[in-house]
């Protein structure tokens, strides 16, 4: 048995509001925790930073480029579409991280039929 916090009368502990004088028992809830990983949105991004930034190199792509910007771009917009798909966090560094590796791939493409 617990107090009342409004008028002090004896209650049970379960009571949401008192018999008595109908007082709420409960403050507020405890917040929510988020416990979702925000290591893949975050991974895509960076990825897709990465992806992009070299789009800025001058120098020409040879075979071993080609392949690392391949896979650095594919691991990023997978991991992006994964996050969109399951994550409620994280979204945004998700769809950055999607469009740059999905400009990377188009440039990546657009340079293996040159």
């Amino acid at each position: 048995m617990i107090f009342c916090r409004c008028c002090g009368k004896e209650i049970h502990e379960t009571a949401p509001t008192c018999p008595q004088c109908g007082g709420p028992q409960q403050t507020s809830t405890a917040p929510q925790t988020n416990d979702e990983p925000l290591w893949i949105p975050i991974t895509s991004l960076v990825l897709g930073i990465i992806c992009a930034l070299t789009l800025l190199d001058d120098s020409p792509w040879d075979k071993d480029t080609k392949i690392g910007i391949g896979l650095l771009s594919g691991a990023s917009f997978v991991l992006g579409a994964i996050c969109l798909n399951k994550q409620k966090t994280g979204k945004g560094m998700a769809i950055t991280g999607v469009v740059l590796s999905s400009i990377a791939l188009f440039a990546l493409i657009g340079l293996s039929f040159k």
